[in-house]
């Protein structure tokens, strides 16, 4: 047990402190408990209760339990995009899904467009497994920005 909690806790402050702003266990519930993030021990704690309480996805998306939503070619975006890859390419190879919407939101689009362009471009976006977030978000930023109208 030991062992696995050591493992979810490495995973979670790998995905999260990519983004430079949040803390080392990253926002969401963990991070506004455990706010203390120069401690191992409370990088290790709130980076468990983020991945327990599975509430990170809901803070980037409205900007609250200190996420923050930064707009066009931000961080945010990108730490959703990895949070959430396995779902997202989902959403996009269909056109429409909660994820999607979730992530159109953070980009300050509503448009109805967005789905369908997002599957067009399906292959530009994830050429690859192994294809990083960052480009993921430059590809998806890049038809949100023509097809959000």
């Amino acid at each position: 047990m030991k062992k696995f909690l050591v493992a979810l806790a490495a995973l979670a402050l790998s995905v999260s402190a990519q983004a430079a702003s949040y803390q080392a266990q990253g926002c969401g519930l963990g991070s506004t408990i455990w706010t203390d993030g120069s401690s191992l021990m409370h990088q290790v704690l709130g980076a468990t209760t983020n991945g327990t309480s599975a509430n990170q996805t809901f803070g980037m998306t409205s900007g609250t339990s200190n996420c923050e939503l930064d707009g066009m070619g931000g961080q945010a975006q990108t730490v959703f995009i990895e949070a959430n890859r396995s779902a997202l390419a989902n959403d996009i190879a269909r056109g429409n899904g909660e994820t999607l919407s979730s992530l159109v939101r953070m980009y300050g689009c509503d448009s109805a467009n967005v789905g369908p362009a997002l599957q067009k471009n399906y292959r530009q976006i994830f050429p690859s497994e192994s294809t990083s977030a960052a480009h993921i978000n430059g590809q998806i930023s890049a038809v949100v920005k023509r097809a959000c109208i």
